[in-house]
């Protein structure tokens, strides 16, 4: 048991290392690109979600921001 908790702390630490190096992932819903299919396929539009940038930021980034307000 003291080894998972170990393995844990371990994952923890290094997502905390990776959300301080990397703040921003690439956006889920179009996987980067930074533009979406119109809803007839005709044409392309921006990403709503990401506003055509193609990142979005980590969850762990957006907490440790949250937290040092």
């Amino acid at each position: 048991m003291n080894s998972l908790y170990t393995l844990g702390a371990i994952w923890l630490v290094g997502y905390l290392v990776a959300c301080a190096v990397w703040p921003y992932r690439r956006c889920g819903r179009c996987s980067g690109t930074g533009k979406r299919r119109s809803p007839m396929g005709t044409a392309w539009r921006p990403c709503g979600r990401c506003g055509g940038d193609g990142t979005s930021i980590r969850a762990g980034r957006q907490m440790a921001e949250w937290w040092n307000r």
